[in-house]
């Protein structure tokens, strides 16, 4: 008994070295931290302003600068007549939605359309503008380093107060104006300007020293007023009493507060030097956040200059070394990570016993205490019975002690002595050579394990023996296994089996779906009567049993909803929801609906890869991960479902290469502009590299087109209106089914307008109508020629023959007669020869000249050769009408000609007829002939005419 007490006494010690204890915060901050390497013109910032926009505007002391989630826009404080200060102490958005921005030089306006800042003189020397502030009556008030200013809608100057107090921080109650500087606290009557001071006074517990007011809120009726070393004071301003104040003995970091903000019934306290503090109104219970100089999602420093509450209750918190935003909802988890003094910082696997969560690294064992919030670090080292230093890549509870599935086979680690056993080797096991186990499951009496070489084997917790093993073959590891109601599903990194009564069965021989693509399980999950198997590359895969056919109900990727198919864990709660992670994401499964809530979001600011073993296998309200940061922890209800999509603005346009500003989200762009370009931002304070972006450029592009990023660069665009479309999505990846509309107009230049257009289309039209014009008239100027004699102008034979066949036609349909005239001129080649040929073409003009106008507008007359024409009479009724017709053109004949001044001549012709009637249906050859027979026989007997006679 005695060596058994001092073995005990001894091992105390021993006990005690192999575990460190480590007190944790109660709560966390998650912030994302921005300095100047992010776009801020200087650390040191004064003060934060969101506008109606949504917009946050940040002054420092190296000027002012629009952030819009992912860039930054600086300015300098500029006017006309220069640089007046970029040292920006305060910022207000009246009721009109003007930009007042005071600096240690004075107050400015700023214009939104021209991008400038007009100076608002307060007094012949500007004073340090320290404060600005608009009451319920939309009267502007100034506090400067000089007193109270009061300023009409125009910016003048109405009335100045208190001209000898520094005025730190205005307040509107009761219709009076309460104003804290280094000097305590004072009340004013806008009416009459009396000032008066306030004694900060109390009860007993009352201690109030030096009454240096830096910062105050209004809280129901309720002042509280931030202090440098009198602490955290609530003021009630109807007794003029301090009714509570909180020091450094009350759980405050410090009595030297510098701002205040409040969401809900916290309020935040921000510090001089220490930090920031979290204090319940209701419970008065504190937290404090302060800098840590590895963990990147801690404060930036603990020097706090403002603290300010946006729109979406997110949490700014300005020092004078950065800029760092909080969305409080992230507080519900918790992570524990290398800066915790873990083990490692490669979490590799997760138990939870009670209270109590385990959790294995690469070199150690770690245990957290979820209620006292302590971190119990059990390390490894070489000592007989101390954990060896191994990856532990599996663990379960059993009992009162830890079972560890490492790469020296399976571990019992007793937490109360801190010692290792090892568990029996399985039946393939060698002298010398360590079984590596991978996965550990408990299935009532039964504890399934699968090894490294795609060993698998079931071991009976009663009689304490193997019951079973198997190897499967091109499998490196089993990742996970599950009962079934009959045998096992064993998963692999090269997909999944069946062990039945001794036989193996690949599902890949059942189900083609799965054979077609290869399949790296990480983790199983039973899900009522479905099993649900992540895969690394190709989604989550729901799968059923059908007593011995195994179906595919459902492969679930990116497409489905799914932020990536890289899967890694999974988990479940006890509700029925399924917790799943990627290699970078967390999201959580409605089985119902197999709906997908994206909640990565809530991890902007941890940079954490999962790894596939590290979740808690049993069902539990605490969701539990690790990775390669460590480990992540919350309960099921604690994340916010808020889908909400950040506000989507035009930031920039720019035409060439020169800034423009938008105006109503309508641009003209003049001709000489062939390049536009755009930036927009979502307003996305935690993840804009989340954002992604899509365009329409109507009516060109109707189909959401994919950008790059939140940029887009148009150009060779033809001239016309079109409307740019631009959506976005939220940091969960969703796309929001609103736009932001830009209506373009690409204005064409003169000689392009429409205007000249038509007028271009006008003349073309008359050049068109000209060359239309020019080119009939050549063609009947041809056709002309080829149908008249050059000389007469007379139609020609071919035209002759033409006509009369045409004319035959008629007359054979018509019932109507037709004569055909042939005659040539007596005695013409006598004159030719005695006048000479340009005599006789004369007369042959001038014989063709008297013919055109002796004959009927329905005759024909032509020039068939030499001194040969014929003349078709149409539509002859009797045979007087055609003696009548033939004596007047012989007789206009038969007249003198003039062929020279001095030449005159009486000329006579043979004229030959022939009658086309019911009697002499000939063709026209034969009645040409017949009329050339009959003026012959004009001729020899000389007789003016001669008819052809048919029995001639």
């Amino acid at each position: 008994m005695r060596i058994a007490l001092v073995l005990l006494l001894c091992s105390l010690p021993f006990c005690s070295a192999l575990a460190d204890t480590v007190q944790l915060a109660a709560s966390e901050l998650h912030l994302r931290r921005l300095t100047v390497r992010d776009g801020l013109p200087s650390a040191y910032i004064n003060r934060i302003l969101q506008r109606h926009d949504g917009f946050i505007w940040i002054a420092t002391k190296g000027g002012l600068s629009l952030f819009d989630g992912k860039n930054f826009s600086n300015y300098q404080i500029e006017t006309d007549i220069g640089l007046i200060s970029n040292d920006v102490m305060s910022l207000l958005e009246d009721q009109l939605q003007q930009l007042w921005v005071g600096t240690v030089r004075g107050l400015f306006l700023f214009d939104e359309n021209q991008q400038q800042f007009k100076h608002v003189p307060l007094m012949a020397v500007a004073p340090a503008v320290l404060y600005l502030f608009q009451d319920p009556t939309l009267g502007l008030w100034v506090g400067t380093d000089q007193g109270l200013f009061r300023l009409a809608e125009d910016g003048s100057v109405v009335q100045h107060y208190a001209s000898d107090l520094e005025v730190k921080v205005v307040l509107s109650y009761a219709g009076k104006l309460w104003l804290g500087n280094k000097q305590g606290l004072f009340v004013v009557d806008p009416v009459t300007g009396d000032t008066t001071a306030v004694e900060l006074e109390g009860g007993a517990d009352v201690d109030v020293r030096q009454q240096r007011i830096f910062d105050a809120l209004v809280i129901g009726d309720r002042f509280y007023l931030a202090t440098d070393g009198d602490g955290l004071l609530s003021f009630d301003p109807a007794t003029g009493q301090v009714v509570r104040q909180w020091l450094k003995t009350d759980g405050l970091k410090s009595n030297s507060i510098w701002s205040l903000a409040t969401q809900g019934e916290t309020l935040w306290i921000g510090y001089f030097y220490n930090g920031i503090s979290g204090l319940s109104l209701k419970y008065e219970k504190i937290e404090h956040y302060q800098h840590h100089a590895q963990i990147q999602y801690s404060l930036p420093h603990d020097n706090i200059s403002q603290l300010y509450m946006d729109n979406l209750q997110q949490l700014w918190i300005a020092t004078t070394n950065g800029l760092a935003i909080a969305n409080l909802s992230d507080q519900a988890i918790r992570h524990i990570g290398e800066y915790q003094q873990i083990s490692n910082k490669h979490i590799w696997s997760l138990a939870l016993d009670a209270n109590n969560l385990w959790f294995g690294s690469e070199n150690g064992l770690n245990l957290y205490d979820l209620q006292q919030h302590k971190l119990t670090v059990y390390n490894s080292g070489d000592a007989p019975g101390q954990l060896p230093r191994t990856v532990i890549w599996g663990m379960h509870v059993l009992a009162d002690e830890i079972l560890l599935a490492t790469n020296l086979g399976l571990l019992v680690f007793s937490p109360d002595t801190a010692q290792v056993r090892s568990w029996p080797s399985p039946p393939w096991h060698k002298t010398g050579r360590a079984s590596a186990l991978y996965s550990l499951r408990q299935h009532q009496q039964q504890l399934l394990m699968g090894y490294y070489g795609g060993y698998f084997a079931v071991y009976d917790l009663a009689s304490q023996q193997y019951l079973l093993h198997s190897q499967i073959d091109h499998a490196d590891y089993i990742t996970d296994m599950l009962p079934l109601a009959k045998g096992y599903l064993i998963a692999t990194d090269n997909g999944l089996f069946q062990l039945d009564d001794g036989k193996l069965t690949a599902l890949a021989e059942q189900l083609p779906e799965l054979a077609a693509q290869p399949l790296h399980i990480t983790s199983l999950l039973q899900v009522d009567k479905q099993i649900w198997a992540s895969t690394q590359d190709h989604g989550l895969l729901v799968l059923k049993q059908y007593q011995t056919q195994w179906q595919l109900i459902k492969q679930l990727t990116d497409r489905d909803g799914l932020p990536e198919n890289q899967l890694r864990a999974l988990a479940m709660s006890p509700d029925g929801r399924v917790w799943l992670t990627g290699m970078k994401t967390l999201s959580e499964i409605n089985p119902a609906n197999l709906h997908v809530r994206r909640l990565s979001r809530h991890l902007h600011w941890l940079d954490m890869e999962f790894h596939a073993n590290a979740s808690l296998k049993q069902i539990s309200n605490l969701q539990a991960f690790g990775g390669n940061q460590g480990l992540i922890f919350f309960q099921q209800d604690a994340l916010v479902d808020n889908a909400a999509f950040p506000p989507l603005h035009l930031t920039a346009a720019q035409l060439m290469t020169e800034q423009i500003v938008v105006n109503n989200n309508q641009l003209t762009i003049p001709p000489e502009a062939s390049y536009y370009a755009f930036q927009f931002a979502a307003l996305d304070y935690f993840s804009p590299e989340r954002i992604r972006y899509q365009y329409q450029l109507q009516p060109l592009m109707n189909d959401w087109q994919p950008m790059l990023s939140n940029q887009l660069s148009l150009s060779g665009l033809s001239y016309d209106d079109y409307v740019l479309k631009v959506r976005s999505t939220n940091a969960d990846g969703l796309w929001s089914e609103q736009s932001t509309d830009i209506q373009l107009t690409l204005t064409a230049p003169w000689y392009l307008t429409r205007v000249a257009k038509w007028l271009y289309a006008l003349g073309i039209m008359s050049l068109l109508m000209l060359a239309l014009w020019s080119l009939l008239w050549r063609l009947s100027a041809l056709k002309r020629v080829a149908n008249h004699d050059a000389l007469t102008h007379l139609p020609n034979r071919r035209y002759f023959k033409h006509e009369l066949q045409r004319r035959l036609q008629q007359s054979r349909s018509s019932q109507h007669q037709l004569a055909l005239m042939f005659f040539d001129l007596n005695h013409f080649k006598q004159l030719n020869d005695s006048c000479g040929h340009e005599a006789g073409d004369q007369l042959l003009i001038q014989v063709a000249g008297r013919l055109t106008h002796a004959i009927r507008e329905t005759d024909f007359a032509a020039r068939l050769a030499g001194d040969e024409f014929v003349v078709i009479l149409s539509h002859i009724k009797h045979q007087p009408e055609l003696d009548t017709t033939v004596k007047r053109i012989s007789e206009s004949l038969c007249q003198e000609y003039q062929l020279a001044p001095e030449t005159r001549l009486k000329l006579s012709c043979s004229i030959g007829i022939s009658i086309f009637n019911n009697g002499n249906q000939v063709n026209a050859d034969t009645l040409l002939s017949q009329a050339d027979q009959a003026m012959y026989i004009s001729k020899q007997q000389q007789q003016p005419w001669c008819y052809y006679q048919l029995d001639e």
